[in-house]
């Protein structure tokens, strides 16, 4: 049975979501500094995507200096907090969460997005190619990783992410539908994703033409992927992007309650169901599954994106230090006020703003990496 609050909130967010999220911002209301829209590039090399590329050049500057949130931001900020928070329960049923995620990728993830999907099996991981027009002859790959918390996947709102990163970096990108918990406890989704790379190897795509990027749980598997990835002596991708990642098992484990108090879109109960159903199952001390429990030594350039109230945020903030304590090249930018992967929020000027600093990121670490094997006389690593 659902309960009445179940039923309000589908009711609720299907009345006054449906219209807003199906909008195209107006350019008029991108109040950001951006880099402007970027289409597929001519050229194959990811370091044509930015105009600001040489190896040492200054990052593009998200707005960390405490700049308002956008109107649409706010808005959005307004309508998670006040509708959507205190309408779900403190303790959240897997089975209601999952038939809730269903719905709401059913409401958002519709719409064109110019983009092909081929499903594919990669070595016994089916996966879903996102292959936005005028990419399809492009070498660059997205392993895109997605969120839900190892319990949820939502492959409609999730595709349409991908396609829309495909097409600000002028690649296609590769979704594994990795195996889910509870019937499939960690490291089984960390296995699907390095089987998913290893599948790419092995179709010719170079490492130096893969970037790894994840959302959320999935952002937890690129730095586990990339951990893997190093251990088992295979080529390095360009570098790892993360957005409002889980990095930290152990520190997950120890969150309460309060910890959800700031966060505008996350729940006590969204959490509670996490600690009870993936992370209580796993050991925290487990190098295999928390990134944080091993060494992030070795890894390529890491860009961690979170927003500064959410409940997750010291995830990014753990990881980027001991990424950075190892000797490994890494970003943290903190965008205000933005809630939990807004990048997802396709009308949202922050999200599109965060997408051109990652493709600045890419473009800059790309060129640092073809100069240096440039330099050391070695074509594109396989």
């Amino acid at each position: 049975m659902k309960t009445k609050g179940a039923k309000a909130l589908g009711k609720r967010v299907a009345e006054v979501s449906l219209d807003l999220a199906n909008r195209r911002p107006d350019p008029k209301q991108l109040q950001e500094p951006r880099h402007g829209r970027r289409r597929a590039p001519e050229m194959s090399a990811w370091s044509t995507l930015a105009g600001v590329a040489e190896p040492g050049a200054p990052p593009a500057s998200p707005p960390l200096s405490g700049r308002r949130p956008s109107c649409r931001a706010r808005v959005l900020l307004a309508f998670s907090r006040w509708v959507i928070k205190p309408m779900l329960p403190l303790v959240v049923d897997l089975i209601e969460a999952q038939d809730l995620m269903a719905k709401m990728d059913r409401w958002f993830g519709g719409g064109k997005d110019n983009s092909a999907r081929l499903s594919v099996n990669a070595n016994g991981v089916p996966a879903e190619w996102i292959i936005p027009e005028g990419n399809s002859e492009s070498p660059r790959v997205i392993l895109y990783l997605h969120g839900g918390g190892f319990m949820f996947n939502t492959p409609r709102l999730h595709a349409r992410l991908a396609a829309r990163l495909s097409q600000a970096l002028g690649a296609r990108a590769l979704l594994p539908d990795y195996r889910l918990a509870p019937d499939h406890p960690l490291p089984a989704a960390h296995e699907d994703c390095l089987t998913a790379y290893r599948w790419l190897l092995d179709n010719g795509h170079a490492a130096s033409d893969i970037v790894i990027m994840g959302d959320s749980a999935g952002g937890m598997l690129t730095l586990t992927t990339l951990q893997r990835i190093r251990d088992a002596g295979l080529p390095l991708p360009v570098c790892g992007v993360m957005f409002s990642p889980g990095t930290c098992v152990d520190s997950i484990r120890e969150l309460d309650a309060s910890a959800a108090s700031g966060d505008p879109l996350l729940s006590a109960g969204m959490i509670g169901l996490l600690q009870r159903v993936v992370v209580s199952q796993v050991s925290a001390a487990d190098p295999a599954v928390s990134p944080c429990a091993g060494s992030l030594h070795g890894l390529p350039p890491l860009l961690f994106q979170a927003g500064s109230t959410e409940a997750m945020l010291h995830q990014s903030t753990k990881a980027h230090a001991m990424a950075q304590a190892a000797g490994t090249t890494s970003e943290l930018q903190v965008w205000p006020r933005m809630p939990h992967v807004w990048h997802a929020v396709r009308w949202l000027p922050e999200a599109h703003h965060a997408l051109d600093c990652v493709a600045d990121f890419i473009a800059r670490h790309a060129e640092a990496r073809r100069v240096t094997s440039a330099d050391l006389g070695l074509g594109r690593s396989r």
